[in-house]
């Protein structure tokens, strides 16, 4: 908690408690993402690479809605 406040406090000059949550919610990706940093970008790039869509089930699915 107390880093979630000492970024809060840091960062923003004000801090309206209609948008709290929305402040809350870049802490927490900011936070959560802390130790992807350079290899971010190569991590998306390798998912998007060796992701493999099964089309067949998506053609033969009743629940498709695409």
């Amino acid at each position: 908690i107390s880093n979630a406040k000492r970024q809060l406090l840091g960062v923003y000059y004000k801090i309206k408690p209609e948008y709290l949550q929305y402040y809350l919610n870049q802490f927490c990706y900011k936070f959560n993402r802390r130790y992807f940093g350079k290899n971010q970008f190569e991590r998306l790039l390798i998912a998007a690479v060796t992701y493999a869509p099964d089309f067949k089930s998506r053609i033969y699915s009743r629940n498709y809605c695409g």
